[in-house]
């Protein structure tokens, strides 16, 4: 994927660095919706949700957190999957 084709809110997340980018743009294909939808029922997924109802930045830079996590395990397409919650 090109860096430009991302969706803004990716290019522009204040948590995500160039390397992290980098790792997103290795993914040649966004995850389907199903797939995204599959993993709001992982507990540490669904905590993370239901934490911050009402809170939607809050729940973003969370959801960016967590996504880094996934890439620092070098784990690109779970962070996609977390940053399309």
């Amino acid at each position: 994927m090109r860096f430009e084709s991302m969706p803004a809110f990716v290019r522009n997340a204040s948590v995500l660095t160039d390397e992290d980018r980098l790792k997103l743009a290795s993914v040649a294909m966004l995850p389907d919706e199903e797939s995204v939808d599959a993993i709001r029922t992982l507990p540490e997924i669904r905590d993370l949700l239901q934490a911050f109802i009402g809170d939607e930045s809050t729940r973003n830079t969370h959801l960016q957190l967590k996504a880094k996590t996934f890439l620092d395990q070098n784990d690109p397409v779970m962070a996609w999957k977390v940053l399309l919650l």
